[in-house]
């Protein structure tokens, strides 16, 4: 009898000690930069066990230390600011972040719409900055290398055709 109150003891205070750890290294992730619910329980989960993450994780949304929304719009308004890249591409890395599709098209549409962009004008500000540092090429090493950079970027074949077409055309005239 006495062994096992023992063991429950020693149980207890582990558990105590790894939700106190978990706890801790949750905010050192947290205070690096905001994570996604699935993201920061995924990064847990590789060092502690299941039960105290899934409380940190609670406690924490508890907190509002966690919000997928808010997570989502500050990714998405980062993204498009940092380096342009299409509205689904963005919503595919949030989704690899952990944050469900509905979530991350919302933030997206939401920050788009905040910011008046559109794929178009992401598009264009990527081609401008692309064709600056490529430097001096001919036309159509300027249109191939755009063009597939624009694609890389998440851009549809029509988006980065008219993009192409419409700063290459307005670069080669000036």
């Amino acid at each position: 009898m006495q062994r096992s109150t023992t063991e429950d003891r020693e149980r207890m205070e582990d558990g105590k000690e790894q939700y106190s750890s978990a706890l801790a290294s949750a905010n050192r992730m947290l205070a690096r930069r905001q994570h996604a619910v699935r993201e920061l329980e995924t990064k847990l989960m590789a060092r502690f066990d299941r039960e105290p993450v899934g409380r940190v994780i609670e406690r924490l949304g508890e907190l509002g230390y966690l919000n997928d929304e808010e997570f989502a719009r500050e990714y998405a308004r980062q993204r498009f600011g940092r380096s342009p890249r299409s509205s689904l591409s963005v919503i595919v890395e949030l989704e690899g972040r952990g944050v469900d599709r509905d979530i991350a098209g919302r933030a997206v549409d939401g920050v788009l719409e905040d910011e008046g962009l559109s794929d178009e004008a992401l598009a264009e500000s990527a081609a401008r900055k692309k064709m600056a540092a490529l430097g001096p090429r001919s036309a159509g090493q300027l249109k191939a290398k755009v063009y597939a950079f624009l694609a890389a970027r998440g851009f549809s074949r029509t988006v980065a055709r008219r993009i192409v077409l419409d700063v290459l055309g307005s670069e080669m005239e000036d």
